[in-house]
Order: C-alpha cells, then structure tokens, then sequence
C-alpha cells in the first residue's frame, strides 16, 4: 500500500475553476482513499464523452493544494469506459492507418499481431519532441511515414492506440507519472499505454524503449525502471466549463477551467509514499 500525493510547485497565480483528474483503477494500482490540503473539491464532473471524472477546485490567488491518493498493487484492471474511442483525431486511425496496419501486421493470431505491431510502431520512432504532436489538425491519426519519425511518448502511444483500435483490440492512452528513482518529487507528464486482450500483457511503454536505446519493445515497463501512477485515460479530453467548452490534450495535474489559463496545465509535482 503506498499514497501517491499531487501537489502545485508554486501557489495558484489567478483565481478561478481548476481540474484535477480522479485517478482510476488499473492493472498496477487500486485507489482505496483520496484526502486533500489546502482546498477542497467543490464537486465531481465528467467529461463530455463521460468516459473520465475530474475534481472541480474553486481556487483563489496564493493556494497551493495537494490530492493524496492511498492506493494498493496490484489492481483490478480498467472499467470498460476506458476504452470507449474518443471522438477527436488522436484516438481514430484513418483509412490510411488502417490500411498500413493491415498490410504489415500478418493475418496472424493476435496475441502474435499485437507485439508485432507495437514493434512496427517502436521502429518507425526516434525519440525527440516536434513541433506539434502527431495528428494535430488532422481529422484522424496519420499512417507512419518511411524511416524514422521524431516523436515523444505522446506520439509514440498515441499512434500505437489508434494502430490497436484499426485491428479491433481495445486499447488506452494512459497519462499519469513516471517514478524513475528515489527522489523527493517529480513533475507529473508521462504516458503509456493499456490494453485489453486475452493472452497479452496489458502494459507496454514503446517510448522508453526508444529513448534509451533498446529497440525490441517488450511489455516490461522497463528499460527504466520504476514506479507508475496513472492520473487520467485518453487524449483530447473536453469538460464544460462556464465560459464553454474547454479541451485538454490529457489529464497530469491541475488543470485550469477558466480564466486566461483555461486549457493549460500548472506545473505539478508527485511523489509516492509506502
């Protein structure tokens, strides 16, 4: 049993609505409590699509509050919910996706086309941030380009989401925190992906593979290892907020609802505690 605490680095600059995501369950952990410091929820709201739920703060200038997540290892695995498809391009394939998909990966058993498909996805990256994400302003995800493309965990998993969804196996973009060691605190922001089919690892994380030079990708959560806490499910995320809609790219931390922040995320740290 650990508690996985969330907290602002620097008190709250502007008054107003803020998000923090309700952790779910997963394979590796199992929330049994949350207690907060410095602010109390004001109430719970979905998304639009009502796949995932965020605590609603009524923050003024000068908090700095912190959730504390009491959580047990392992879990019970995702709600179905968690692979409900969004409805934005990041979490579609497009005709050309899929056709790519159905070209490269063998009309094989699945349990054999799943890491045969992650490993497609895992050959075509170089680790490295772009410009914009993959699939910005696109009305689905692209197919992947010859060679190797620069990318980041959000396009690596991303990518591989939609690669899953275009061969039917339910799959979900995971955003949340990577404990590499012990330290103090770390800065919320890493994604991987889950997926739901029988016979195959439900984790895999092909962009650690990637940035650290092991090019098989295999279900580990490794080549670095440590601790995962999962904070929120899926990409493009839209909630209402009083002054309209507001999307996310994911959920990791706070996340302003309104005012001259609205869509951005404050910097938020994490540590865990057994």
């Amino acid at each position: 049993m650990g508690v996985f605490e969330a907290f602002l680095e620097d008190p709250v600059q502007d008054a107003g609505l803020y998000l923090f995501p309700v952790a779910p369950d997963t394979w590796e952990q199992k929330i049994t409590g949350v207690t907060f410091e410095g602010a109390e929820p004001q109430a719970i709201v979905q998304d639009i699509q009502g796949r995932i739920a965020a605590y609603q703060f009524a923050l003024k200038a000068g908090d700095q509050p912190m959730v504390k997540i009491a959580f047990d290892e392992p879990g019970p695995g995702l709600s179905d919910e968690a692979f409900i498809p969004g409805l934005n391009a990041f979490e579609r394939p497009s005709q050309a996706l899929t056709d790519q998909i159905a070209e490269e990966v063998a009309e094989a058993p699945i349990q054999i086309r799943v890491p045969a498909l992650i490993q497609y996805v895992g050959d075509h990256f170089t680790y490295g941030a772009r410009d914009t994400h993959l699939g910005t302003g696109e009305d689905a995800m692209p197919a992947l380009e010859c060679g190797l493309t620069p990318g980041t965990c959000v396009d690596m998993h991303t990518l591989a989401v939609a690669a899953l969804r275009a061969i039917g196996v339910p799959a979900a973009y995971i955003m949340g925190v990577h404990i590499a060691e012990a330290r103090e605190q770390w800065s919320t922001g890493h994604c991987w992906l889950n997926l739901k089919c029988e016979g195959v690892p439900h984790h895999w994380d092909i962009s650690h593979h990637v940035q650290y030079g092991v090019r098989e990708i295999t279900p580990k959560l490794n080549p670095k290892p440590g601790r995962r806490f999962a904070l929120s499910i899926g990409r493009g995320l839209e909630f209402d907020g009083p002054d309209g809609k507001v999307t996310y790219p994911s959920l990791s931390g706070f996340h302003a609802l309104t005012g001259p922040s609205a869509g951005q995320k404050l910097r938020t740290l994490a540590r865990i505690r057994d």
